[in-house]
């Protein structure tokens, strides 16, 4: 069991891994201008809006999570293929194919999660473990391009970075195929049960009655503000300071090797810091390295510092949505991860594109534009140190009455705030 979810992490992170972190330097060698680029990242957050609510409800209302998941991904290796082949140019065109894709892939990291967490007989101390797979699924896929575009010959000139494009497509059919041998995930509510915003809205009460869920949830939306700054503009920047093309994706997998070894530690780290201080941990880690960049650092400085944001996507990101998982009633989970990935890769990635776009449009790929996330970062964290215990206290428990419980466990599993 936990080596088939294992399978479906590396995976599901390897197809956003062979392209993603060449997608800024690919429009770059298009002639897409830093607003326009802005735009099209920002289709990301556009498709998290709507769909993961609309998946997430499904998965707990109409349908198996693990056969969504084959449909999502074998839509997904159709459109990838289709800009790796070249067909689709222009602003307008590519930032609709990708909100097509995003509309339709948005939901499967919620999915993902939904399936693992449902699975494991113990959440808590095993989702790390096989959530690291999906790290280290996101290096191969980087080492696997980079030697594709070393054939190819792209690393010699502005060609783009369409190999990203195939890789990703390739391994999205793989997953797809993959997905209907994983454990059946039925739902759990009834068929009949609300449906839509309204059960949405429902959800986001029974959730915001704890004050440490509502002062989590404008956490993580600020802090996922700031993210699109290591996708959209740190690589043109590395490559501005003198990184080849080709070693652009290898370079961003730095990030992972931490990543790995916080995950593996998380248990650990929860038991010993609390749900609080581990968040904390993962958002000082992006204060530093922000701050690391905006002092306009030589090529290794910028390097060696990639690191860190794998410490704060293993600290605060994955043990946040852990965190989310424990305050959730168990027939609203998908739910809970679906309303998740609405506020943060919804919201907070779509406003964060867009600004990260138009300060690069002001100021072009310079350090100066790392100031902003650095500051963000800083007041998110002294906000979070200083209220986090109080919102904690206030939090009153999750309802004792829900019309189902975890399949695995005779009883919900405990709230990962409770107890800290």
């Amino acid at each position: 069991m936990r080596g088939q979810l294992a399978i479906m992490m590396g995976l599901l992170y390897a197809v956003q891994g062979a392209w993603y972190p060449l997608l800024a330097v690919h429009l770059k060698d298009l002639g897409i201008s830093g607003e326009a680029r802005g735009w099209i990242f920002a289709t990301f957050a556009l498709g998290s809006l709507a769909a993961p609510l609309g998946a997430g409800q499904l998965a707990d209302r109409r349908v198996a999570a693990d056969r969504l998941m084959a449909c999502i991904y074998a839509l997904a290796a159709v459109l990838l293929g289709v800009m790796a082949s070249g067909w689709i140019g222009g602003a307008w065109p590519i930032f609709a194919l990708f909100l097509i894709y995003w509309a339709i892939v948005a939901p499967a990291s919620s999915l993902s999660n939904t399936i693992a967490l449902r699975n494991l007989e113990r959440p808590r101390a095993q989702f790390g473990g096989v959530r690291l797979w999906g790290t280290i699924g996101w290096m191969v896929a980087g080492w696997i391009v980079a030697q594709a575009m070393a054939l190819t010959g792209s690393d010699d000139g502005p060609r783009g970075a369409s190999e990203g494009f195939a890789v990703g497509a390739v391994l999205a059919a793989v997953l797809a195929l993959f997905c209907l041998r994983l454990p059946r995930t039925p739902p759990l509510a009834s068929s009949g049960s609300g449906w839509g915003w309204a059960e949405a809205a429902a959800d986001a009460r029974i959730l915001l009655r704890r004050p440490i869920v509502g002062l989590y949830f404008l956490t993580a939306f600020g802090v996922t503000l700031t993210l699109p700054y290591m996708f959209q503009v740190q690589p043109p920047y590395l490559e501005s300071i003198g990184l080849p093309r080709r070693w652009i994706a290898p370079a961003m997998t730095l990030g992972q090797l931490p990543e790995i070894a916080a995950l593996w530690a998380l248990p650990w780290m929860l038991r010993r810091f609390g749900d609080r201080g581990t968040l904390a941990l993962g958002i000082a880690a992006w204060v530093i390295r922000y701050g690391s960049l905006a002092i306009d650092p030589p090529l290794w400085v910028a390097l060696i510092g990639i690191p860190l944001h794998g410490i704060g996507i293993a600290c605060f990101t994955i043990a946040g949505q852990m965190f989310l998982d424990g305050q959730a009633p168990p027939h609203r989970r998908a739910g809970a991860q679906g309303l998740h990935t609405v506020i943060t890769a919804g919201l907070g990635a779509l406003l964060g594109n867009l600004l990260a776009g138009a300060v690069v449009g002001q100021s072009g790929d310079t350090a100066v534009v790392f100031l902003v996330p650095f500051a963000v970062n800083a007041v998110l964290l002294i906000a979070w140190v200083g209220l986090a215990k109080r919102a904690a206290r206030r939090s009153h428990p999750l309802p004792e009455t829900s019309p189902v419980t975890r399949p695995d466990q005779g009883v919900p599993s405990e709230p990962l705030g409770s107890s800290h």
